[in-house]
């Protein structure tokens, strides 16, 4: 099995960026109209994953910066 391309990488980091874009808006949307405190769980959700993705998104960055060798 042979590893990821560049623009493997490059296409998840663009996955990724679109949905820390899109939850950071939601996330705002939750806070500008108090539904952070209507509904907890589903902001505490959110941001759970805001974290995972910015996670996975420095994983990939790690990754792609890496020799091609070295990739998984």
């Amino acid at each position: 099995m042979t590893g990821m391309s560049e623009s493997d990488y490059r296409h998840i980091l663009n996955e990724l960026e679109s949905l820390l874009q899109e939850t950071a808006e939601t996330i705002e949307g939750f806070l500008d109209t108090g539904m952070d405190q209507a509904l907890p769980d589903d902001y505490q959700k959110l941001l759970d994953i805001q974290a995972v993705a910015l996670r996975e998104q420095a994983f990939y960055l790690n990754a792609l910066r890496q020799e091609p060798a070295q990739r998984h």
